[in-house]
């Protein structure tokens, strides 16, 4: 009795000093590696251990209209005061797949998710690394920024699946009209919803979409489905293919379908981690090797850097759509070279982050982000 009320008081105070993370899927973001919490940064693995399989699995099938992105991360990995639970620069592909998910500037959106957590490993076992003992004692703030003040403890495995239909508007007056206006934000139409005079009003000039985004989950079946997560688009007076699209996607993934079956470890992913500090967990020579020589800047680069990539990404999305129903070279020819100029100014943003990734020196990383932000207009 004695033992297992240690061991439940050990478990409580342990996840007690835990934060978790919604994984970017960035090389870093791996069992044991270090962590700055100050940055929300993953940086060297100093530990050895173990991977411990801690088992347990869950299924949640949600809707959710008018969803957000930070709810949508929120919703997975917590709530953090003053943003999400991120870490900083870094994995523009999954950090982009939030505003596909969600509304965004330009489009109103609904959106079913369905998302499994197949159970976690934690790092136990644990041990500091004879190389970085060795360094300990001859350059400790050398250790003290290589490991970070925590390490990631816990990774979740799963899948997260999102079903979006979306309106995408040609300007921001044309969306806020239709929010104004239209009470009805279920966008998931059946081909016997009747259009009313103010919703076709409010759509006429703009482009309808049902497109999945996996965050692991992505079954041989359901790329066949969706050619690997191709969006279908629709004029918004007449959506039965995108209609059609969707019901084929429903009865895969609902109505008795066999996503539950396909759905096997070989398809799941690092949903979300949680980090534990090294003094709470006994490794106090890490942890009080001094203090981090890191700056607070690179945060606030990393903010102002994903600002600009939510531009653009949004525009990407927005034109893509409009050229997807495009009818004469004379309209497709505009937003080619448009689409083209924003898929330029994409790899220049991520570029930077990738490079600030490396945490080469603020000044050199506001350089690079000033000069990729010089180039979006």
């Amino acid at each position: 009795m004695k033992k297992s009320l240690l061991f439940m008081l050990l478990l409580f105070s342990f996840h007690g000093y835990a934060n978790t993370y919604y994984s970017l899927g960035t090389d870093k973001e791996v069992l044991g590696a270090g962590f700055e919490e100050s940055l929300t940064m993953p940086l060297d693995n100093c530990l050895d251990g173990d991977w411990v399989y801690q088992g347990g699995s869950q299924g949640q099938l949600s809707y959710q209209g008018g969803y957000e992105s930070d709810t949508m991360i929120n919703t997975i990995a917590g709530s953090v005061k003053g943003g999400v639970n991120l870490v900083i620069f870094g994995g523009s592909v999954k950090f982009s797949m939030r505003r596909k998910v969600t509304k965004n500037s330009s489009s109103a959106a609904s959106v079913i998710e369905l998302n499994y957590n197949k159970g976690s490993y934690n790092f136990e076992n644990r041990k500091t690394k004879d190389e970085v003992t060795n360094l300990l004692a001859t350059d400790p703030v050398a250790a003290r920024n290589k490991c970070g003040d925590s390490f990631i403890h816990n990774v979740q495995l799963g899948s997260n699946l999102y079903v979006t239909a979306k309106i995408h508007f040609n300007s921001r007056s044309e969306y806020e009209w239709y929010q104004t206006k239209i009470k009805v934000k279920f966008l998931f139409f059946s081909k016997t919803f009747t259009k009313t005079k103010e919703f076709y009003d409010a759509t006429k000039n703009a482009v309808y979409s049902i497109q999945v985004n996996t965050d692991g989950g992505m079954t041989p079946k359901l790329a066949q489905l969706t050619q690997g997560g191709t969006t279908k688009y629709c004029k918004t007076d007449n959506m039965d293919a995108c209609i059609d699209y969707a019901e084929s996607i429903f009865n895969y993934l609902l109505d008795g379908g066999d996503y539950t079956t396909d759905l096997t470890d070989d398809y799941l992913k690092p949903i979300k981690f949680d980090t534990a500090s090294y003094e709470k967990s006994g490794h106090y020579d890490l942890a009080y090797a001094g203090a981090s020589s890191y700056s607070q800047r690179y945060r606030e680069l990393s903010e102002r850097l994903r600002v600009y990539q939510d531009f653009v990404n949004d525009e990407i999305e927005n034109i893509n759509a409009f050229l997807a129903v495009a009818e004469t070279d004379e309209q497709k020819a505009p937003l080619i070279t448009r689409l083209a100029e924003r898929e330029q100014q994409k790899i220049s943003l991520s570029d930077a982050g990738d490079y600030c990734y490396t945490l080469p020196g603020t000044s050199l990383c506001e350089q690079r982000i000033e000069a990729a932000i010089a180039t979006v207009n």
